[in-house]
């Protein structure tokens, strides 16, 4: 009587184990949505650009969502594919080469006065009212001047769950390149 009632114990035990379904991870890639042609770069501008910083607290594989002021809280199943600091580098060279309707050098330009520009992400996460939030700050250098520039954004999420916390912030990104590039006019 006793093995009956442990094998059917045991067996619901099992299916129930059996019938939740794990969690998967998801991984998002940042990209840029605008068109890059194969060939020679025909019109290389003067400006390139240097350093790209990532806050630390975003500097890692997790998603980030600040739940209250200053409590953030990261993802532990919707990751990054990719370093920011490396897929930011490349969104930045072709989101500004596309605005400015000209590619950015990867390297400093011999023999001209190339404009470096250099970006700081100190935010870049979600927030508790359903927003992707973006504060940046980037310079111009030159050799005989600099100039530094602020820019601090929302966009609203259109939609719920992490894909539509990376579309906004994608969107965050496009808007800062593109007022990089009008300051390179």
């Amino acid at each position: 009587m006793r093995m009956p009632l442990l094998l059917i114990a045991v067996s619901s035990v099992f299916i129930s184990a059996c019938s939740t379904t794990p969690q998967g991870r998801s991984t998002y890639l940042l990209r840029s949505s605008s068109h890059v042609e194969t060939g020679e770069l025909t019109k290389v501008g003067d400006a390139y650009l240097g350093a790209v910083q990532v806050a630390s607290y975003i500097d890692q594989p997790g998603l980030v969502l600040e739940l209250a002021e200053g409590m953030i809280h990261t993802a532990k199943q919707h990751y990054w594919a990719e370093p920011l600091r490396v897929s930011l580098r490349e969104f930045f060279n072709v989101e500004i080469s596309a605005a400015n309707e000209e590619a950015l050098a990867t390297i400093s330009p011999e023999g001209t006065a190339a404009s470096r520009i250099d970006v700081r992400i100190s935010q870049l996460h979600g927030d508790a009212e359903g927003r992707a939030v973006l504060v940046a700050s980037w310079s111009l250098s030159s050799a005989k001047q600099q100039y530094q520039y602020q820019f601090a954004e929302t966009a609203p999420l259109d939609g719920v769950g992490y894909q539509a916390l990376v579309t906004a912030q994608t969107k965050l990104l496009v808007q800062l390149s593109k007022a990089i590039a009008h300051e390179l006019k």
